[in-house]
């Protein structure tokens, strides 16, 4: 009964206590007092807020960061944590257990929802755990920031039949969600600027008119070293759709403090290539027109192809559109085709292999790797049922202890054309340059790794602009439609968030979980439930000894189930 009463938000006095973790400082220490939450009590909602209990929340290392860096995160610069605390955590599953008045014909006490969490306001970022205190807690008042942002509302509602583990991570889903969203211009970038830099070696009869037009033209062009025809050319079509052209030498484009929404290299050499990579924009596209390899490779900032949405497309003809136009980049697992993922054992990664297997649009065949032994035996385990019920062909490999073995399955991949997608988890730099050679032509690398901005990597330009054209793409964070998208995709029966679970606990033992998160004690995501009070930090495979009523509702004894959740929750909730 308890479970019941619990699911409609009966289980809440107008005096309740509220459990918190403030973060006071920087340091796992600084979270909290003494090593223990803070007891507080709730304050009132008022007639145009919602008062929520939180769920489940799910620890991130986004949380990590948060706590590691505290009032020196970038979030959090000029706050004094000492005397204003944060509460952190964004992963957040919530029920609704009062309504103000106001809010009564839109809302209902026992509604269920997730937020996202990047929150707007007025034009100001907000964050859910950032600008505004976060899931660390277990209740919390919802107000006009969240309910009419300038996206919507941020809170979206979920079924019933998804538990409460699952609509938490419904959150990081949405970030793996985003990375197969993305989308990359074909054209000029509209009112933005160019620069055209060319090279002693540049070829005549460049075509300029098909990219250059009136729907999408910069604003202004910069022109380095380009041939006299072409000059000529650019002038014409310049004042023909009033652009600005400005012919400036290479040294003092460099120096200028302008950043390039495109940057066109013709016939230029690596070095080139490098000096103007420096210069692109944030969602920047640096096309390479060159009809032959280059002596050396080119450097490429593996960081800002994650963060900032840069892109690098070519092409070995004349038609600058080709290089914009002739290789569509595709975000998606191609259908039907192969994919590798490279570190597929850590959560993120395990996340990007379950959509694989539970896509029914996605490849049919599927490599994950990793180079923990522990780790790839679970994938196995874990995996087995969606790998059978989905009719996936997936090979898992340790590519260090079993070499031999993993060099000859890339060989036969590439004789049969090579990866079509290579969804990147790893920060081994040399290993992701190197899987370029058996990727497709057209294929896809999805720089998913959160490497730092300045993170280099020298890689064969050839790849790109010539016959393979190859893609680096990446993606960071997540937006409201994502996270949509993945209860979507829950309530269409193609994805079961809670199976990225691997360990859970009470309350009080949040510091403790965020030390388990920070060592990688774990496969998955560890799942907070704050109504628990106390619950040790434990692995599901764990429960076989703490909770054997829980465990035998597991599936396959390692996947977390709604009916396992049910168990624990009426066996751990206070009278």
């Amino acid at each position: 009964m308890k479970l019941e009463n619990y699911k409609y938000g009966s289980n809440f006095g107008r005096s309740q206590k509220n459990i918190t973790w403030p973060l006071y400082g920087a340091g796992l220490a600084k979270l909290g007092k003494n090593g223990k939450p803070v007891v507080n009590t709730l304050r009132e909602y008022k007639p145009n807020e919602l008062l929520i209990r939180h769920d489940a929340v799910g620890l991130c290392f986004t949380d990590v960061k948060e706590i590691t860096y505290g009032d020196q995160h970038p979030r959090l610069i000029g706050r004094n944590l000492a005397k204003n605390p944060i509460i952190p955590g964004h992963e957040a599953s919530m029920t609704v257990i009062a309504v103000g008045d106001n809010l009564k014909d839109e809302y209902k006490v026992g509604d269920r929802f997730v937020i996202q969490p990047d929150v707007w306001y007025g034009g100001k970022s907000i964050p859910y755990s950032f600008g505004m205190d976060g899931a660390y807690r277990q209740y919390g008042v919802i107000g006009k920031e969240i309910l009419n942002g300038d996206e919507g509302n941020y809170l979206i509602p979920v079924p019933d039949t998804m538990s409460y583990a699952g609509a938490a991570l419904t959150e990081p889903w949405a970030c793996v969600e985003a990375a197969y969203r993305m989308t990359y211009r074909t054209e000029f970038g509209n009112g933005g600027i160019a620069w055209f830099l060319g090279s002693g070696n540049s070829r005549s009869g460049y075509c300029l008119r098909k990219i250059l037009n009136k729907e999408h033209k910069p604003a202004r062009i910069f022109v380095t070293d380009i041939p006299d025809y072409l000059i000529r050319n650019l002038r014409h079509l310049a004042e023909e759709m009033e652009i600005e052209c400005v012919p400036l030498k290479k040294d003092a484009v460099v120096r200028a403090e302008v950043e390039f929404d495109d940057i066109v290299v013709l016939d230029g050499d690596a070095a080139d290539v490098d000096n103007a990579s420096q210069k692109l924009a944030n969602g920047g596209i640096l096309a390479i027109l060159r009809e032959r390899p280059m002596s050396a490779p080119i450097k490429l900032d593996f960081g800002r192809i994650h963060y900032d949405h840069i892109l690098y497309v070519g092409t070995t003809g004349l038609n600058i559109d080709e290089a914009y136009q002739g290789t569509p980049v595709r975000s998606s697992l191609k259908l039907q085709g192969t994919t590798l993922i490279m570190g597929s054992g850590g959560p993120m990664g395990r996340m990007h292999l379950q959509r694989a297997l539970e896509s029914s649009q996605g490849p049919n065949v599927i490599v994950a790797t990793d180079i923990d032994v522990k780790r790839l035996s679970n994938i196995e385990l874990s995996f087995r049922t969606l790998i059978d019920r989905n009719l996936k062909e997936m090979v898992i490999i340790n590519p260090c202890d079993q070499y031999k073995k993993y060099q000859d399955l890339l060989s036969q991949i590439m004789n049969e054309g090579g990866f079509d997608d290579v969804e990147v988890m790893i920060t081994d730099i040399e290993a992701i340059v190197n899987i370029a050679e058996f990727v497709s032509e057209r294929g896809m690398i999805n720089l998913f790794a959160g490497l730092k901005r300045g993170t280099m990597a020298s890689v064969d330009a050839w790849h790109i602009y010539g016959p393979r054209q190859i893609r680096y793409i990446g993606h960071s964070g997540s937006k409201l439609s994502d996270q949509i998208a993945i209860v979507d995709r829950f309530k269409n029966g193609e994805l079961q968030p809670h199976r990225s679970m691997a360990a859970l606990c009470g309350m009080n033992q949040i510091a403790e979980g965020i030390n388990a998160m920070m060592n990688s004690i774990y496969q998955g995501k560890i799942v907070v439930y704050p109504m628990v009070p106390d619950f040790p930090l434990t692995g599901l495979a764990e429960l076989k000894h703490l909770l054997p009523q829980v465990y035998d509702l597991l599936e396959n004894g390692s996947s977390w189930t709604n009916e396992a959740e049910a168990m624990f929750l009426e066996s751990m909730l206070p009278d």
